[in-house]
């Protein structure tokens, strides 16, 4: 499965090689690193229930936003990770910045668990199970928050937030609770789209 996953990213990468090389791009800079962004990747709105972006920092996509009038899926808002690493409140934020260790998986499993805030909130948690003697380990891998339907989105959502800590930047990711079982890839791509546009 691993081999699949890398594969996959590999070919992706090669992909957005070919088309960077003729894309208009911007230049970001986040804690200490560079990046030739392409400008179909970037998004700049604001978005009203989130809290508002540090000044160095940037939104970027998997793929350009093809209906300008829909929040896209799959936002990667990339910060200094150093500054946010100064109270570390939750676990989510502890993981990220180095303070507590991440739960690894082979072949995770996830479970959604209501918290405190009400009906609407809930935390996602990865779970190691011990098939001997049935014990288990849990760890917070992301925050979600029920969406009812809309004109937009017909079916009612679940919409999740997670945080990676990469190379002194904090990576901030948006996806549906039912790509669960991609979000390792997810984040593999994440960090290979950062890469391929750092400036050497």
């Amino acid at each position: 499965m691993m081999k699949a996953v890398t594969l996959t990213i590999g070919t992706a990468a090669a992909l957005w090689a070919v088309a960077g090389a003729f894309a208009e791009t911007t230049h970001q800079s986040v804690a200490g690193h560079q990046f030739d962004v392409p400008k179909d990747y970037l998004f700049d709105a604001k978005i009203a229930w989130l809290p508002a972006p540090e000044s160095e920092s940037f939104t970027f996509l998997f793929e350009p936003n093809r209906n300008p009038g829909q929040i896209p899926e799959h936002r990667v808002l990339v910060e200094s990770l150093a500054d946010r690493c100064v109270n570390q409140p939750s676990e989510l934020m502890r993981v990220a910045c180095g303070s507590e260790r991440q739960l690894i998986v082979a072949n995770p499993e996830y479970e959604r668990r209501s918290n405190e805030l009400g009906s609407w909130s809930s935390d996602l948690f990865i779970v190691q199970r011990n098939a001997r003697n049935g014990a288990s380990l849990s760890q917070k891998v992301a925050y979600c928050q029920l969406f009812e339907p809309n004109p937009v989105q017909p079916e009612p959502h679940n919409l999740c937030t997670t945080v990676w800590g990469y190379k002194g930047m904090l990576l901030q990711f948006s996806f549906n609770e039912s790509e669960v079982n991609r979000l390792q890839g997810m984040k593999a791509q994440a960090m290979a789209m950062l890469d391929l546009w750092t400036v050497r």
